[in-house]
């Protein structure tokens, strides 16, 4: 029989398994293995640790908040079931003092949110910090991987030349070398993934810190707000036995607060605002004092107050939009007002960090207002609908109160839900504040409207 089966390039060794782990074990890869994984295992046992006592103060926190909540809805219906008595100045004073201390339980809710939202902050940095660590041992694992890659590469090609090894045991070398490219790119990928993850995560941390400055800047209204109910308090304690001047200066106050609606730092003439909102609310079945009250809190949150222009103020992913309503409507984007930009958060890429760019009373962001454009124009029978004009702009105000069952029937919690989203985005529950204030302007304003 021939014995060409059996020469040397032909045959490959069967390994010697232990032969093969000596080796491996010996090898920079597992040494390298062995370093990361016991840093890893480290890293991971301060950060569950850390994150455990973390939870638990969340959890704490969250029963506060809730107990809070309750005893706030509690005040709530009791200064709604007042305000459906006769006016008095004796039952003004009762409900007076009934929001005071509302108002006191909303300002320690306010502080609690915060410290909850810091130990998200304090989470979200740690998280970071992590991530940022295993880029380093990422980083050097691929470093060296790849170093040992080019020298694996540059050996076999040398074997291949001055070697008087077999072709079978070459392209075993080979086939192992691309097993290591397989997992040097396996190294990297992971890299790549954890920098994608690591830029979401940073992204997250700046918006929790924004919402922080933002719910600080809450927690001063609330401070100015009892201030103001104090000082009415005040007022008609001392004119008790003047019932009629005491609700006559009541009746001022309230005429104040109409007053002070506003598109933009620009007045509103009340009744203007008064009749626009009566008109939306025969469309859309919104209550009037309850957009007026919208209105009210919109005007007051600072954001609107002088104009801004689109080129500084708004998200440029808005503008195209932006310019398309004007455009529709014949006027010049360079030079009609939107909401002014609040810069809250030095840590963001611009400086900034927060977007300006509503348009009008009800402050709709351009997409937004595309929304509801043809709806308005359908019901009003005037197009283009103007994001501008106080009556468009109120019905589609309504229109989006609406969408929040329970609002056309004039359920409390409905309005303060729909009021909430408005106002402060799908987040609406840490910002109760607001809803609050429009429900309190809201009952006000309809002992007026009689007037109108």
């Amino acid at each position: 029989m021939s014995n060409w089966l059996y020469h040397p390039f032909c045959q490959r060794q069967k390994p010697n398994k232990f032969q093969i782990n000596s080796k491996f074990l010996s090898s920079r890869r597992f040494k390298l293995f062995v370093s990361v994984l016991t840093g890893l295992l480290i890293v991971f046992s301060a950060t569950f640790a850390a994150q455990d006592n973390k939870e638990v103060q969340r959890e704490e926190l969250k029963s506060r908040i809730e107990n809070l909540r309750n005893q706030i809805s509690g005040y709530q219906q009791n200064i709604f079931e007042k305000n459906q008595k006769e006016q008095s100045v004796s039952n003004d004073i009762e409900i007076l003092e009934t929001d005071i201390k509302k108002i006191e339980l909303q300002i320690q809710e306010t502080e609690l949110v915060i410290n909850q939202l810091d130990l998200d902050i304090s989470q979200k940095q740690t998280e970071i910090d992590e991530m940022e660590k295993k880029v380093v041992v990422k980083r050097e694992m691929l470093a060296k991987f790849l170093q040992e890659l080019y020298e694996k590469g540059d050996d076999i090609t040398s074997e291949i030349i001055f070697s008087n090894q077999s072709f079978s045991d070459y392209f075993s070398k080979v086939e192992g070398l691309e097993n290591f490219e397989g997992q040097t790119m396996e190294v990297y990928n992971q890299l790549v993934g954890i920098r994608d993850e690591l830029k979401r995560q940073k992204k997250d941390l700046l918006d929790k810190k924004a919402e922080k400055e933002t719910l600080r800047y809450m927690q001063k209204d609330q401070e100015r707000s009892l201030g103001q109910e104090k000082e009415m308090k005040d007022i008609l304690v001392s004119q008790i036995q003047n019932e009629k001047q005491a609700l006559e200066q009541k009746m001022d106050k309230l005429q104040a607060e109409l007053n002070m609606l506003q598109s933009l730092g620009e007045p509103i003439a009340i009744e203007e605002a008064v009749r626009a909102a009566k008109y939306a609310s025969g469309i859309t079945s919104v209550a009037p004092e309850f957009l007026l009250g919208v209105l009210r809190v919109e005007s007051g949150l600072g954001t609107n107050v002088g104009g801004g222009r689109y080129k500084t103020d708004m998200n440029p992913a808005q503008w195209d939009t932006f310019k398309k309503v004007c455009n529709e409507l014949g006027i010049d984007p360079g030079k009609t007002p939107v909401s002014r930009r609040a810069c809250y958060n030095r840590d963001s890429d611009d400086g900034c960090g927060g977007w300006g760019g509503a348009m009008g009373p009800a402050q709709f962001l351009p997409s937004t207002w595309m929304g509801y454009k043809s709806k308005v124009e359908k019901l009003t029978g005037e197009s283009p609908a103007n994001p501008w004009d106080i009556k468009d702009s109120m019905v589609a105000m309504g229109l989006k109160l609406a969408a929040v069952d329970g609002v056309t029937s004039g359920d409390r919690k409905a309005w303060a839900k729909a009021a909430g989203i408005y106002l402060a985005g799908a987040n609406w529950e840490n910002y109760s504040w607001y809803s609050d204030r429009v429900l309190r302007y809201a009952d006000e304003f309809k002992k007026i409207l009689k007037n109108y």
